[in-house]
């Protein structure tokens, strides 16, 4: 990456956390990054704990928290904003070391107890009283600092060339009295630099996970099993216990493939292996399955039939998480592991493609989960439930006239923008920012309108599993077909995401706001508020009104604000812990809260049944909403506006360029784009596909090339959103409307053939097929003229 990729960056990030009333701030930098993060599987959540803190004259400084899934790391996070014009756009190493040490001198102050003179309102109040106590302190092992700055990082001398920093583990020792017994640890601190060139990183990766590289001293000795040659190549090892207990300390759960993470039980140690291991640690290999571990490319030497593994790259493990944690675990309890072995087969995977190698692993780890009955919901953003998700929003405009921008992968706008940097202010007037969402953010509004609150604070993977098997079971929870998932599931989808952002509004932020746990009371608000209008298995809530108004009708505002107050209460009286943001993950407290006298006299009060009843459909109503209503897919032809919109000078100058890079048949596909553009005629969906990964290819390899390039005719663009929006305006009559529009054309002296373009395309539209570039590029003469 060169400077001015990262510069043009700076300026979109600044853009991209922007809040709608122009305010830029540390939070939203903060909020920004951490999908990255866990998609990156660095964090088990894009949730965290806000507990913003400051003291400049003791150099302490955190914004939240979060402690991993198996409770053994904590993880701190501090956000760096700086604003354009400022000396520190480009920061050194030494400038990183300084903004490091506030978070550490924080934990330091917090578990000497210096800092308990902070009062209880204070935000990391609940924080700093876990950090003094010997449990909290027994239970942590690693202190991970995530410092996110939008900085470019450069050379530490001289170059001003982009740098990627490396910081250097540290340690604190810590003392504890726990049953009366002095005890002394020491606490492993692991530094995590995010800064500018690693969040344009994210974005170029499309939310690629970051490997894992694990270094093998001594070097493995293995035996190779199998080798289907460019594909895979397969080992047999075995692996001390003791390493297993490192690699566990180092990564934690990062080390588990995310397909199945989701369902270990990391905080108990499985009974059976701790007894082994305690009193058998040597029938240890014989009594367990062992690992399988994926990696994508490796250091191995042969000789005289015995593999030496010196490293792997993308190291997973795929079958035996539950084995790793519990010996971790076990260690943890003071039960030498020191004789205990565990058999590995390790798979080598290569592939040509990032979708290949994913299909391949996530067979390798569904089929060695089989005994566990492990879930084969697709995950990835190349599901076909999330791919129809990402048609439908391009084919519905709302009642305002205007698209919702789905994210199906991470980075999609911003490599929209990115590939048209001159049409920078249309793109995102198309798309304004309230309505730009991310197929996470997507999950978490979906799963929130339901019974699991306590898994939207959970985040990461547990709501996006839950989200994903909502959408691809039906009720019966037999396989639901993407297809049939249509326009009141999107509008429905969409008002959801209404809903939740509103609900955060009206709970506010900083001062005015309601409370200080805003990520914990907004989706117990919103289920509570679902399970209120819930009868028998079917959900009345009128969803449509929402999805017509894009936002809370006034009197649904006014309740929802009565609702919020109210599970701020109920939130704070019946959490069992003090760290209520960590008990909101509990299914325990959605149960108790459920079964309240609080929430019962709440529901039954007359002005809660007014507004149920006021929002809630009758049966005929509901049947009419969701009866299925076939919605024309107009993914394909905006793909073709798009495409024929740069014109095939752009596609000339794009061979010329990167003809050195491209093989001889991207070349001929180049060469029939040109021609399809020349001759006007549609591309086939195999053709758009093409162009779209080339383009993103290259894009990738020299961002700089784009920035000067220009589209030849975007009126096309504009052309095919106003086709969409008529259509979706007219839905019972659409054919009609389009022949309206060649009628009013001819009065105002359009010759017939070219008015007809209009009607042609209601008919095209109304036989369920793409219409024609002819009659488009027609039409957008028409809207020139």
């Amino acid at each position: 990456m060169t400077l001015n990729e990262l510069n043009s960056f700076f300026g979109t990030l600044l853009n991209n956390i922007t809040s709608e009333d122009n305010n830029v701030n540390r939070r939203g930098l903060l909020t920004y990054v951490l999908p990255a993060l866990n998609l990156a599987r660095l964090t088990d959540s894009e949730e965290i704990n806000e507990s913003y803190f400051l003291r400049n004259g003791e150099n302490a400084e955190v914004d939240g928290y979060q402690i991993n899934e198996s409770g053994e790391r904590l993880q701190l996070f501090l956000s760096n904003l700086i604003l354009p014009g400022a000396e520190r756009q480009i920061a050194r190493k030494e400038y990183y070391d300084q903004l490091f040490s506030r978070p550490k001198n924080f934990f330091t102050k917090a578990v000497k107890k210096q800092l308990s003179d902070v009062q209880a309102g204070d935000p990391a109040a609940i924080l700093i009283r876990s950090l003094e106590t010997a449990d909290f302190q027994e239970q942590i092992d690693v202190l991970e600092i995530f410092l996110i700055s939008n900085t470019i990082s450069i050379e530490t001398r001289g170059s001003q060339s982009a740098k990627n920093f490396a910081f250097t583990d540290d340690e604190i020792t810590v003392s504890y009295t726990r049953n009366k017994e002095r005890k002394t640890k020491k606490i492993r601190i692991i530094y995590q630099l995010i800064d500018l060139n690693k969040i344009y990183n994210y974005e170029i990766s499309e939310g690629t996970a970051e490997p894992i590289v694990i270094n093998f001293d001594p070097p493995l000795p293995a035996i190779q099993a199998a080798d289907d040659e460019g594909v895979f190549k397969s080992y047999l090892a075995v692996l001390p216990a003791t390493l297993l207990v490192k690699l566990y300390h180092s990564y934690s759960s990062r080390l588990l493939e995310r397909n199945v993470r989701s369902f270990l039980q990391f905080k108990g140690v499985n009974k059976q292996l701790k007894d082994t291991i305690d009193s058998e640690p040597e029938k240890f290999i014989a009594y367990n399955n062992g690992l399988t571990i994926t990696a994508t490319a490796s250091e191995i030497s042969q000789s005289g039939g015995i593999a030496t593994i010196s490293s792997l790259t993308d190291f997973q493990i795929v079958n035996g998480g539950q084995t790793t944690a519990s010996i971790y675990f076990t260690n943890k309890d003071g039960i030498d592991v020191s004789k205990v072995n565990v058999t590995a087969k390790i798979n080598i995977v290569n592939a040509d493609d990032r979708d290949s190698l994913d299909e391949l692993i996530s067979k390798i780890s569904q089929y060695s989960n089989s005994q566990n009955k492990v879930s084969s919901v697709d995950l990835k953003s190349r599901s076909p439930h999330l791919v129809k998700i990402k048609k439908l929003s391009e084919s519905i405009t709302d009642p305002s006239g205007t698209k919702w921008f789905f994210e199906r992968i991470r980075g999609d706008f911003n490599t929209l923008l990115r590939i048209y940097p001159n049409q920078k202010a249309q793109i995102e007037r198309n798309y304004p920012k309230q309505k730009r969402l991310s197929k996470e953010q997507v999950a978490k509004y979906y799963v929130a309108w339901g019974t699991s609150p306590y898994l939207v604070r959970k985040g990461g993977e547990k709501v996006f599993r839950d989200f994903m098997d909502f959408i691809q079971l039906d009720h019966n929870e037999k396989p639901l077909n993407p297809e049939n998932l249509g326009r009141a599931f999107y509008e429905d989808l969409i008002a959801k995401a209404i809903m939740f952002k509103d609900f955060e509004q009206i709970y506010g932020a900083g001062e005015g706001a309601i409370g200080q746990i805003r990520s914990s009371v907004v989706p117990y608000a919103l289920s509570l508020l679902y399970k209120m209008t819930l009868i028998k298995k079917h959900n009345y809530f009128d969803l449509g009104a929402i999805w017509v108004k894009q936002g809370l009708p006034e009197d649904l505002k006014a309740f929802s604000r009565k609702l919020l107050e109210s599970v701020q209460e109920w939130l704070k009286a019946y959490s069992k812990s003090d760290d209520l943001g960590e008990y909101a993950k509990k299914e325990d407290l959605w149960n108790d809260v459920l079964k309240s006298p609080e929430f019962a006299a709440f529901e039954k009060s007359p002005e809660t049944k007014a507004i149920v009843s006021r929002y809630q459909l009758s049966e005929s109503d509901f049947k009419k909403r969701y009866t299925s209503v076939k919605t024309f897919d107009f993914s394909l032809i905006n793909e073709n506006c798009r495409i024929h919109s740069n014109g095939t000078k752009f596609y000339i100058s794009f061979k010329l360029k990167f003809g050195d890079m491209l093989t001889a048949n991207e070349l001929r596909k180049i060469e029939e784009l040109v021609h399809k553009i020349q001759v006007k005629h549609n591309l086939s969906e195999e053709l758009a596909e093409f162009e779209n990964a080339i383009i993103r290819k290259m894009q990738a390899a020299d961002p700089e090339w784009f920035l000067n390039f220009k589209i030849e005719n975007a009126g096309l663009i504009n052309t095919i959103g106003q086709v969409t929006n008529i259509y979706n305006k007219n839905l019972n009559r659409y054919k009609e409307a389009f022949e309206a529009q060649a009628v009013k054309a001819m009065k105002k002296g359009v010759p017939e053939n070219k008015a007809n373009a209009w009607k042609n395309i209601g008919m095209y539209i109304s036989r369920d097929e793409d219409p024609q570039l002819s009659d488009i590029y027609k039409v957008c003469e028409l809207l020139n003229d």
